[in-house]
């Protein structure tokens, strides 16, 4: 059975719960980018949404792929499923945990990377074609780290760390030229929880329970963001 990086036995599904509400929130804001979206017709909004789809779809790759490795009736379940595809002796299954995986880095990279991109200081930026079609190359790059991170994990977290420390640079900048506004300084924090957690998941070799307190901190990251957004759709 195939795991990205071994977690402590007694965390198994409660990260899933973490992760669960991660992808409440993700598609919360996703929802309420594209209603911003749809009125003031700004690109930068539609690119938010795409991004927090994005991030929608990470985390239920990995609640799938996770759950199909913690819980045997669902991993007998999927397995019967799969078995015309895997061989009888289900000798392929490991590639399916790969591929689960998989579309869980390749899915977040290319959120966090859309992100940093937004954060940018607005100069209809993605809209001239040199900049668009940059995007290309980009995206060969996260599809080449989501393969190599499929052996070596601690790569997919290193990268979403250098792109997460980017986005809070962006938005530290924002902050300040905004006369040091609340709302930009918990969009900063929000996004500083999630590197933090970041963070923690690169040493869980070294001690597994690193992977719990990184949770901790992504969850309070995506609160944050939560709390901002609500905020905002108040007033």
């Amino acid at each position: 059975m195939y795991q990205l990086f071994n977690t402590p036995a007694w965390f198994n599904g409660w990260d899933l719960v973490f992760d669960g509400i991660g992808l409440l929130v993700a598609l919360f804001i996703a929802m309420y980018s594209w209603r911003i979206y749809k009125i003031n017709k700004e690109n930068r909004f539609g690119y938010f949404a795409f991004a927090f789809i994005l991030v929608t779809l990470g985390f239920l790759f990995k609640i799938f792929t996770s759950g199909v490795v913690y819980y045997t009736p669902v991993r007998d379940t999927v397995l019967n499923v799969l078995r015309p595809a895997v061989g009888e002796h289900l000798s392929l299954t490991y590639l399916y945990y790969r591929a689960g995986f998989f579309l869980q880095m390749i899915a977040l990279l290319g959120a966090w990377l859309l992100i940093f991109f937004v954060s940018q200081k607005p100069r209809q930026r993605l809209q001239r074609f040199d900049e668009v079609t940059q995007i290309a190359l980009y995206i060969y790059f996260v599809f080449l780290i989501s393969v190599v991170s499929n052996f070596e994990y601690y790569v997919f977290y290193l990268t979403s760390s250098v792109l997460l420390g980017l986005i809070i640079l962006n938005y530290y900048k924002n902050y300040l030229n905004t006369n040091k506004n609340k709302k930009a300084y918990l969009v900063m924090l929000s996004f500083l929880f999630v590197l933090i957690g970041n963070l923690f998941f690169i040493f869980v070799f070294l001690f597994k329970d690193l992977y719990v307190i990184g949770e901790m901190f992504q969850l309070i990251g995506f609160l944050i963001l939560l709390y901002t957004y609500h905020k905002i759709i108040k007033r």
